[in-house]
């Protein structure tokens, strides 16, 4: 316990020893982790699009105009009692005329010319998510298309398809883009650090020389590089919280980070500096 406690006050009194150093140490790790955060701002929002794009993805099924009432009930009971469907919307031909007219809005007008309602009763089948993949989707479209009373399916086969493979894509490029920033913001944390090392390397030969340990140089370097990142994380933190709000007063639509993502980032910051130490502070001590 005492050894814990002179390696925390060691860590704090460095950072007094040299504020200026500190603080500039703080606003370039700051920097960096903002980098990072804006990253995760866009990761948030990109997922948020796409889980907003795949609930547009349904199956509408177009019934045939003489189609008798068993058959009707017979498709219904299908489409209600199947594993991959989430909600069904039966609408009649009269209902989907008046949909249409709310859709148009203003141009409205278009309509008036018709003099009978050309549009078929219809069911609208919303999708659970693991059947919106492009092989069950269509798999599901082929056992109604052969279902009696059934005129036409569509689920926008080409567009569901590109839809996944963007999906895939943006993952992918989403997943390195965090690898290399987190990579980035690493090496700037352990070479900012180094500069406060090699400021005080003087302090680190004298410890040597009245024969401290490795453990006992190491510790209070690795304390104040936690501190310095999570002092770092909150001012990235605190930029991140401005970008946000900047952003939505523009545009409504973007989602800020949650609370506990705020905290992981904390962690994450305060993390990434004590190992940005520990990295920097070995080849000071690699010849010992």
């Amino acid at each position: 316990m005492n050894s814990l406690l002179f390696t925390i006050r060691e860590g704090v009194l460095n950072l007094r020893r040299s504020p200026l150093l500190a603080v500039s140490s703080v606003a370039v790790m700051g920097l960096s982790l903002f980098v990072l955060g804006i990253f995760l701002l866009i990761t948030v929002n990109l997922r948020s699009a796409i889980i907003a794009v795949q609930e547009q993805v349904e199956i509408v099924v177009f019934v045939q105009e003489a189609v008798r009432d068993a058959e009707l009930q017979s498709l219904d009971r299908f489409l209600r009692e199947h594993p991959g469907v989430r909600d069904v919307q039966y609408l009649s031909r009269d209902d989907a005329l008046a949909e249409f007219r709310r859709e148009l809005r203003e141009r409205e007008y278009l309509l008036e010319a018709l003099e009978t309602n050309p549009l078929p009763d219809t069911f609208k089948v919303a999708l659970f998510d693991d059947w919106k993949a492009t092989d069950r989707i269509a798999l599901m479209a082929e056992q109604i298309e052969e279902m009696a009373g059934v005129d036409e399916v569509k689920y926008g086969r080409e567009w569901v398809g590109r839809l996944n493979r963007v999906i895939v894509g943006l993952v992918l490029v989403d997943l390195f883009l965090g690898v290399v920033v987190a990579l980035s913001s690493l090496v700037v944390v352990a070479n900012t650090v180094k500069l406060t090392l090699i400021a005080r390397r003087d302090l680190i030969e004298l410890m040597k020389m009245v024969g401290a340990t490795i453990g006992v140089v190491r510790r209070p370097f690795v304390i104040e590089g936690l501190i310095q990142g999570g002092l770092a994380a909150l001012l990235a933190t605190g930029l991140l919280i401005g970008l946000t709000g900047f952003l939505q007063e523009r545009v409504p639509e973007v989602e800020a980070l949650s609370i506990p993502a705020f905290a992981l980032f904390l962690g994450f910051g305060a993390f990434l500096g004590g190992l940005g130490s520990l990295i920097s502070i070995r080849g000071f001590v690699r010849r010992w």
